[in-house]
C-alpha cells in the first residue's frame, strides 16, 4: 500500500481546463500541499495541451511510465472501462472517488459487481468508490477533491467511511493543532476497506494513533484480530446504531447495521477506543501526545473553586482516585498562600495563591510526588484590561515551557483545560508543543480511555484453553444427526461438551412417563413436547413439583389436554419428564452467530422473564473465565446471585464455567447458528449449575 500513499507518479483520469471540473480541483490540492511527483491529465475529449502546466493525454496507454497511481473521477458508467485500460497498461493502484454505485440500488451493485470483476482480472487494488479516497501530509498527496490546506504534520491518521466526516476532522485537527499523518476515505469500501488500511497504519511508522469513521463493519472478525495485534491506540466512531441511523446509511453507504452490543464486546476484547463523539478524536489525540497514565491517581487543580468542584465529579464519576501527595507538600502551600482562607486539599483550589510565580513549583511537586500517576489544570485566560494588578498577572502568566518541561521530566501526563475567547485560545494552542483541552468533560473523559488503552495494553494476551471432559467426536456426530431446529434434545449435545444437564426422558404416555418419573426419582417436572408449544408456559405445557404417580398421570393428561385447548392441529410427540432441580437462581445462556464477528455468547438473567428484564452480557468465542467473570459481575442479576431474601449463594464460578463450555462449543461448531439454554438454575445452596432447556438452530 505504500504506492498508494506515496506514489512517484499519478495520473488523473478525467482532467480538464473547463472552470468546472472536479479533477482540476484535486490537481490544485496536489500543488497546494506541495506533491513533488510527476502528474499526468487524462482525457479522452480534451483538447487541452495542459492544465495548470500539467501535459494531457488522450489515453492510459499514450503516458510515458506507468503511473504508480490512478485517481479516476467520471461518471460511474464509465469506470468500468477505464479500469479495464489501466489494468492492460500495468497500473496497480486506483481510487475512485465517483458515487452511482451500490449506494444507488440493483442497478449500482451490478455497476459494483462489473468494477471489481475488472480489478481483479488485473490485479488492481482500489480505494473507493463513494470516498474523497486518500491523502499523506508527509509528501503532499492529497487526493480530496474539496479545495483545502494541509492540517499540521502529526501522528494522528484517519479511517473515515465519509469523506465529508473525514474532512470536516481536518478542519478541527487544524483548530486545535492536532498533527495528521495519512488520511483514508473509504466510501463504499469495494476493495478496500478499514481492515487493509487499519493494518497499513498499523505498520505505519508516522502513524502513532488510528482514528475511525464507521458506519458498517462487515469483516468485524478480521478487525478485531487486526486491532489485538496493533500496539497503537485505535479509536473508533461507530455511527448507523439507530432506525434512523440505519436508514440513512443504507442511502449513503449502503451499510448494513450491527448489533451494537456485539460491537462493544468485540471492541472491548481488542482494546479498541470506542467514542461517540467527533470532539473526541481530537480530545483523545492530545491525551495520546501525553505520556501515559499509568495507575487513577489524580491531581486536580484550578485558581478557581468552582472548576476543582466540577472536576472533582468529573473524575469520581470516571473512577479515578483522588491522589494524595502527603501533608509535606500541603504545608510547603502555605508559604505561598496569601490570605491562609483555603484549606489545601485534592482537589486543590489555588485561589488563594496569587503569585503566578509559585505555580512552576507546585507543578513539579505534584508530577514528581510518587502518590501521584497524573494531574489536571483547569483555568482561564479571559478578555481583561491590561494592568499591573494581581489578577492579570495570575491570568495572563505564561507557563508554558514550565508545564512541557515537568512533563519531560516526570513522564507523567499533565492536562491543561484552558477557558477565553476562541480566537485568544487558538492561538495559543498553535505556538505550543504539548495539548490544551477545550473544556473539562473532554479532557476527563480522554484521560480515562487513555489510562484504559494503557491498562489494557499492560495485561497479558489471554490464552483460550479448550476444557476438560469434552466428547468432541460424540459432539461432531450429534451435530451432523441434528440439522435444522432442534429442541429439548440438544440437551444430548450439551451433555457432550461436559455441562451439566438435568436427567430426562420423552414418553408417548401416561404408563411410560410413571416409568420414567420412578427411575428418574421424584420430584420432576414435565414438559410439553410439541413442534407447536415453542414456548411451552405459554401453552400450559409446563407442570412441576410432581411428587409421586398419581400426580405424574395428572400432569400428562392435563399438558395433553391445554396443547388441544391452544391448538387443536397441533402434533403431539409426548411429554418429556425430568429431574426437577434444586432451588435456586434461573439464568440463561444463549448464542448466535453474527455476520460480521462469528459466533457470540449471551447470558444474564433467565426464566420467563428474560426478554422484560433484559439484563444480560456477551462474548465472543472462545472466551476465558476472567473476561466472563469481569461482565458477571456488572448484571444487575449478580447481585441476586449472591444470595437475597434467605437464599444461599449461586455457584457463580460454575455459571462462569458453563458459559466458558459454550463459547468453545459454538467457536468449534459454528454451523450451530443460534443457541437458547434456558433456564440454566444456579443452586441456591452452591452445589452446581444445571440446564434445564434447550433450543438450538444448526446449519450445514
Amino acid at each position: 500500500m505504500d504506492k498508494l500513499f506515496y506514489p512517484d507518479s499519478i495520473a488523473i483520469i478525467g482532467l480538464s481546463s473547463k472552470p468546472s471540473n472536479i479533477p482540476r480541483l484535486v490537481l490544485e490540492n496536489l500543488i497546494r500541499w506541495g506533491y513533488k511527483g510527476r502528474i499526468f491529465g487524462i482525457n479522452h475529449r480534451a483538447t487541452d495541451a495542459h492544465v495548470d502546466g500539467i501535459k494531457m493525454f488522450k489515453d492510459v496507454q499514450e503516458l510515458p511510465i506507468i503511473p504508480d497511481l490512478v485517481f479516476i473521477m467520471i461518471p460511474a458508467k464509465l469506470i468500468p472501462d477505464e479500469i479495464e485500460a489501466c489494468g492492460r497498461v500495468g497500473v496497480q493502484w486506483m481510487a475512485i472517488p465517483s458515487g452511482g454505485f451500490n449506494e444507488l440500488g440493483d442497478e449500482g451493485r451490478k455497476l459494483s459487481d462489473l468494477v471489481l470483476q475488472k480489478a481483479r482480472k488485473y490485479g488492481i487494488r482500489f480505494v473507493g468508490p463513494n470516498g474523497v479516497t486518500v491523502a499523506n501530509t508527509a509528501n503532499g498527496l492529497c487526493l480530496p477533491f474539496v479545495p483545502s490546506f494541509s492540517p499540521p504534520k502529526g501522528g494522528l491518521s484517519i479511517i473515515s467511511q465519509s469523506g465529508g466526516v473525514g474532512l470536516m476532522l481536518w478542519n478541527l485537527m487544524t483548530d486545535d493543532n492536532v498533527g495528521m499523518a495519512k488520511f483514508a476515505s473509504i466510501g463504499n469500501k469495494l476493495d478496500l476497506d478499514e481492515v487493509d488500511f487499519l493494518e497499513y497504519f498499523g505498520r505505519d511508522p508516522e502513524t502513532k494513533v488510528i482514528g475511525m469513521y464507521l458506519e458498517s463493519i462487515p469483516r468485524g472478525d478480521r478487525l478485531i484480530e487486526a486491532a489485538s495485534k496493533i500496539d497503537k491506540p485505535v479509536i473508533v466512531l461507530k455511527s448507523n446504531t439507530t432506525v434512523a441511523g440505519r436508514k440513512a446509511a443504507m442511502s449513503h453507504t449502503a451499510a448494513l447495521a450491527n448489533n451494537e452490543d456485539i460491537i462493544d464486546a468485540a471492541f472491548e476484547r481488542a482494546g479498541i477506543i470506542r467514542i461517540h463523539h467527533f470532539n473526541d478524536f481530537i480530545s483523545l489525540a492530545k491525551a495520546f501526545e501525553l505520556p501515559p497514565m499509568r495507575g487513577r491517581r489524580m491531581m486536580v487543580m484550578s485558581p478557581a473553586g468552582g472548576f476543582t468542584v466540577m472536576m472533582a465529579d468529573l473524575c469520581e464519576e470516571s473512577g479515578f482516585e483522588f491522589a494524595d501527595p502527603g501533608a509535606a507538600f500541603y504545608d510547603e502551600l502555605k508559604n505561598s498562600s496569601n490570605a491562609g482562607v483555603i484549606n489545601f486539599s485534592n482537589p486543590l483550589d489555588m485561589g488563594d495563591i496569587y503569585d503566578s510565580r509559585a505555580y512552576p513549583s507546585i507543578f513539579y511537586s505534584v508530577m514528581h510526588n510518587a502518590n501521584v500517576d497524573g494531574a489536571v489544570f483547569v483555568t482561564q485566560w479571559p478578555e481583561m484590561p491590561r494592568g499591573e494588578d494581581v489578577f492579570y498577572k495570575m491570568f495572563h502568566t505564561d507557563l508554558s515551557k514550565e508545564v512541557a518541561g515537568t512533563i519531560l521530566s516526570s513522564g507523567k501526563p499533565l492536562g491543561v483545560c484552558l477557558f477565553g475567547l476562541s480566537a485568544t485560545i487558538s492561538r495559543i494552542k498553535q505556538n505550543l508543543d504539548f495539548p490544551i483541552f477545550n473544556n473539562a468533560s473532554e479532557m476527563i473523559r480522554a484521560f480515562k480511555k487513555q489510562c484504559y488503552f494503557y491498562a489494557k495494553k499492560a495485561m497479558l494476551a489471554p490464552v483460550y484453553q479448550m476444557p476438560r471432559g469434552i466428547h468432541m467426536e460424540g459432539a461432531k456426530n450429534w451435530i451432523g444427526k441434528n440439522p435444522g431446529v432442534t429442541g429439548e434434545d440438544a440437551l444430548e449435545l450439551l451433555h457432550h461438551f461436559g455441562i451439566m444437564c438435568a436427567e430426562s426422558a420423552v414418553v408417548p404416555d401416561s404408563e411410560a412417563a410413571v416409568a420414567a418419573a420412578d427411575r428418574i426419582g421424584y420430584p420432576v417436572v414435565m414438559k410439553i413436547v410439541s413442534p407447536a408449544a415453542i414456548h411451552k408456559s405459554e401453552v400450559g405445557g409446563v407442570v412441576t413439583g410432581i411428587q409421586n404417580a398419581a400426580g405424574v398421570c395428572d400432569a400428562f393428561r392435563n399438558i395433553r389436554g391445554n396443547l388441544t385447548r391452544y391448538n387443536a392441529a397441533a402434533r403431539f410427540d409426548g411429554v418429556r419428564v425430568m429431574k426437577q432441580a434444586g432451588e435456586g437462581y434461573d439464568m440463561f445462556i444463549g448464542g448466535k452467530y453474527d455476520p460480521s464477528f462469528g459466533p457470540i455468547v449471551f447470558f444474564g438473567y433467565g426464566g420467563i422473564y428474560i426478554e422484560v428484564f433484559r439484563d444480560t452480557a456477551n462474548v465472543l468465542c472462545p472466551a476465558g473465565t476472567a473476561e466472563i467473570e469481569n461482565k458477571i459481575r456488572k448484571l444487575k442479576s449478580c447481585k441476586i446471585l449472591q444470595g437475597t431474601r434467605g437464599k444461599g449463594a449461586g455457584d457463580i464460578p460454575g455459571y462462569i464455567a458453563m458459559i466458558e463450555r459454550v463459547t468453545h462449543l459454538l467457536h468449534a461448531f459454528p454451523q450451530v447458528r443460534e443457541l437458547d439454554i434456558n433456564p440454566v438454575r444456579v443452586l441456591a445452596d452452591g452445589s452446581g449449575v444445571v440446564a434445564l432447556d434447550a433450543r438450538l438452530r444448526i446449519e450445514s
